[in-house]
């Protein structure tokens, strides 16, 4: 604990004066003397007592996690903070972990299960036992084994925060049918190049950042601390490529409004301008990838950047020198998400921009282009048998490793997956998918979905859907433990439990663990054996078993985080070690040589360069020495991919236009959508410190184009897509393309909660603890909650990845007609279920796609024009 005395106090008045006068600013110290204070929290109104400090992990980002401290007085998680060990927080949360512990007492939360009593959607609501509504699951689950159907089992899910729980239970039944809304595009384009579903930039160490469609400062808090201090440290320059003025365009040293779906285009023009230049790593390509460097540099001479600047708007001679630039800084990196891969050929593009940092030498160096570090769990044993069904989606969708969710309710439309029951965890689809309304219509309907499950603390839209309600315990109620890569330093973080559940409240897993010992309580079926743990400590001790770390349990328990790369040091505000120095990431991963066990009865392929055992290549030979590699098939970075040539997609990078992008007509514009750094995208809009800040969502719109059509800022516009319409409120900006308008998808709740929907008036439902909140009753003082755009965003799937294009959307944008009022929606189910229909075409067995490939081919093969 800080004690100032007369005498201190004087002396930190100087120290402040002399740090103002030599240039140092004062910021600085209030930031280190915060630092120094990190991981301790004191009530100042009962005479400063210290807080009791419980070592957790923030769970309302997907890819990246904080290490956190959730301070207890008398019972209840009073404040959250950041854990000064953790190498990735570094004392220090952003506002969505800052806020996380009022969702324990929020006065909408749902206490104990509920049975639906009326149609689906009436609101009508009866109280339940746990024994009877486990008994219900559990009927309705044995019904579907008993019939040999356990295909018509599905799981539906968002970010999994049972440990893997959520999906053993699918497999133990036997079923594959699991659906979920990852960012599958990305992660096959990444996957499928260099082993690795996703990258970590070594920002804080970096020079040059070229940022394609990605939001740093807003979605990515760990990476936003490194890139601040490289910015500060190393003079590092950021471009960035985004249509919007985002809050990471708006503090790069340039930003380029790029035209929707032409990142990837523009990454292939600065790669070329970098081979041509001779500033490519010829080394590094002939060595660690599966191309040659002579002909990957033939082979990009067709991207110029004339030919990018046509589609993208971005000059050629900004092309030219940004690559230039990035290519001698070294070292840089490039950094990428939704802008990019949000797109039909997503895919392409995310292996495009890839390709920046793989010619130039720039991966796992450091300031780099790094593979993402964690430390590999694993399930409690015994290990699960194969689901012996299959998932439909792998049909069309053979690369991802998961199916998208965004597909299910049109497989249950058209009979391709049956849904007898189906479980919905983590995902609010209802709300947060693209063609929304089609789930609304399809969870409606009892004959195509005859029992539906919600695993949630809160009445949302999807919940509001379902049979039977079972309400899950919030994160700071519950055991768990993940490593995700948010920084260079692997680490393992716990989730335990600050307070108990309240109400009813029960931890996912545990009623998953008594369904199956509901329909298996002899083991006959071989299921129960596999959900052996006594409690939430005991499944993590399990996974901590099967990596033999069982050991360390306690120091994590105590830590929150492992291991502990010793102590914060708030002068500088880093991680340093015992020395005070500060702690450097270990670079050049793929270059570890094989150890010994590996090599046990493995076969050295000279002519081939490779390491073989049990017929798969395990590592590379380099100069006489056997090293791991990246984890692909050839142990080196593919750029040529023969899986993908295997579907008929082009091995190489590449990109594709968007045909919806091709002749836009006057009006006609690309929607795009965005989240505020304040609200992920369907958990946060009921708590109040947060909705208080942002809570509607105005359609950008560039000033000048509004102008040209007439329309005012602030006022009501149209936008239409052939699905339906939205009226809503524009603003009017310079920080955006001018054909491209922008909404967030943040807000616009039908449901949550009061403060989500903006009725606070409202009784406190039957569910919920009864306890009234004055400050959402009487401080609510904002009406708009803003106007969600899903419900007229059709759907269009990556024929590569399977997710959604959602940065493809063509909408016309009109002032709104008489009669138009803020909030409206009018959408069409059927066109939406033809869209669907559309994008199957555009797989690798559709025949649009199979109709673009002959015609290239028959393009190549054609006679060539003679010049002159």
């Amino acid at each position: 604990m800080l004690r100032i005395s007369r005498r201190n106090f004087i002396k930190l008045g100087m120290s402040t004066t002399a740090a103002l006068a030599s240039g140092v600013g004062y910021s600085k110290l209030l930031m280190a003397k915060e630092l120094d204070l990190g991981g301790r929290s004191y009530n100042h109104i009962t005479a400063a007592k210290e807080r009791i400090s419980v070592g957790t992990t923030c769970s309302l980002c997907r890819y990246y996690t904080c290490g956190a401290l959730a301070f207890v007085e008398e019972g209840a998680v009073v404040a959250m903070g950041g854990n000064p060990i953790h190498p990735s927080s570094r004392a220090r949360l952003c506002p969505l972990g800052n806020t996380s512990h009022l969702k324990i007492h929020d006065p909408d939360r749902i206490l104990f299960p509920l049975k639906r009593m009326g149609p689906r959607g009436s609101g009508k609501w009866k109280r339940i036992t746990w024994d009877d509504a486990l008994n219900e699951v559990a009927g309705k689950v044995r019904a579907a084994l008993d019939k040999g159907k356990p295909e018509e089992i599905c799981l539906n899910y968002g970010r999994d925060e049972t440990d893997g729980a959520i999906k053993r239970f699918i497999h133990t039944l036997g079923s594959n049918s699991i659906f979920n809304t990852s960012c599958h595009n990305k992660k096959v384009g990444m996957e499928s190049t260099w082993g690795a579903e996703i990258e970590t930039p070594d920002f804080a160490k970096t020079r040059y950042i070229i940022n394609f469609g990605a939001n740093i400062f807003e979605t990515a808090y760990p990476h936003a601390r490194r890139t601040a201090a490289s910015i500060r440290e190393n003079g590092a320059k950021i471009v960035t490529f985004d249509p919007r003025l985002s809050n990471t365009a708006g503090r790069s040293d340039e930003w380029y409004p790029i035209f929707p779906g032409t990142d990837g285009l523009v990454a292939l023009a600065m790669s070329n301008v970098i081979m041509q230049e001779g500033l490519a790593d010829k080394g590094f390509i002939d060595t660690w990838t599966n191309y040659p460097y002579d002909g990957l540099k033939t082979y990009l001479q067709q991207f110029t950047p004339e030919m990018a600047e046509e589609k993208s708007g971005v000059r050629a001679d900004v092309i030219k020198r940004v690559a230039i630039e990035f290519a001698k800084a070294m070292p840089g990196t490039v950094f990428t998400f939704r802008g990019v891969s949000a797109h039909l050929f997503g895919v392409y593009q995310e292996r495009a921009c890839m390709l920046l940092p793989i010619i130039t030498g720039n991966v796992e160096i450091k300031g780099g282009y790094c593979l993402p570090r964690t430390i590999k769990l694993s399930q409690p044993a015994p290990s699960l048998s194969a689901a012996v069904s299959t998932n439909p989606a792998s049909a069309e969708y053979p690369l991802p490793a998961a199916a998208s969710s965004h597909l299910l309710p049109f497989f249950i439309k058209d009979g391709r997956q049956k849904a007898g029951v189906l479980f919905n965890y983590m995902s609010n689809p209802v709300y947060s998918s693209p063609a929304a309304s089609y789930w609304r219509d399809v969870l409606k309907d009892e004959k195509l979905v005859p029992y539906t499950v919600d695993f949630s603390p809160f009445m949302s839209e999807t919940a509001e859907l379902a049979d039977l309600i079972l309400p899950d315990a919030v994160s700071l109620e519950r055991h768990g433990i993940v490593s995700v890569p948010s920084t260079l330093f692997p680490t393992l973080d716990v989730r335990q439990p600050a307070v108990k559940p309240i109400g009813e409240s029960m931890d996912t897993r545990f009623v998953l663990q008594r369904i199956i010992q509901s329909i298996d309580p002899d083991d006959k079926k071989g299921f129960k054996k596999q959900w052996d743990f006594k409690d939430g400590e005991d499944w993590v001790k399990k996974n901590l078993e099967g990596i033999n770390l069982a050991d360390k349990y306690k120091d994590l328990k105590e830590k929150g985080v492992l291991p502990v790369y010793e102590r914060l040091d708030p002068k500088i505000r880093d991680i340093v070690d015992k020395g005070g120095k500060p702690i450097e990431a270990e670079y050049g991963i793929y270059k570890k040589p094989l150890t010994q066990g590996e090599m046990e009865k493995a076969k050295v392929d000279l002519k081939k360069g490779a390491v073989i055992k049990d017929g798969k290549t395990i590592g590379i030979v380099v100069n006489g020495a056997k090293l791991k590699g990246f984890e692909t098939p050839s142990r080196k970075i593919e750029i040529y991919n023969k899986g993908y040539e295997k579907y008929g997609f082009n091995p190489l990078p590449t990109w594709e236009d968007v045909p919806a992008h091709k002749g836009l007509k006057d009006g006609e514009m690309v929607l795009v959508t965005f989240k505020w750094w304040c609200h992920n995208s369907s958990e946060t809009a009921n708590t109040k410190f947060l909705s208080e800040t942002i809570h509607s969502n105005p359609a950008w719109l560039n000033r000048e184009t509004a102008k040209k059509m007439g329309i005012k800022d602030g006022s009501l516009i149209r936008l239409t897509t052939p699905a339906g319409y939205m009226i809503t409120k524009v603003k009017t900006t310079e920080g955006i393309h001018p054909k491209v308008v922008a909404v967030s998808t943040s807000a616009g709740h039908s449901a949550l909660g009061r403060v989500a929907s903006i009725n606070p008036k409202a009784h406190n439902a039957m569910w919920s603890s009864g306890k009234g909140d004055e400050d959402i009753k009487e401080n609510l003082w904002w009406k708009d909650k803003g106007v969600h755009p899903n419900d007229i965003i059709p759907v269009s799937f990556d024929p590569l990845g399977g997710s959604q294009a959602w940065s493809d959307t063509v909408v016309a944008v009109s002032p709104a007609k008489k009669g138009d009022k803020y909030g409206e929606i009018k959408v069409d189910n059927a066109v939406h279920h033809a869209f669907y229909k559309e994008t199957i075409r555009w797989t690798y067995k559709g025949d649009i796609y199979k109709k673009m490939i002959e015609d290239r081919e028959k393009a190549k093969a054609a006679p060539k024009e003679e010049e002159g």
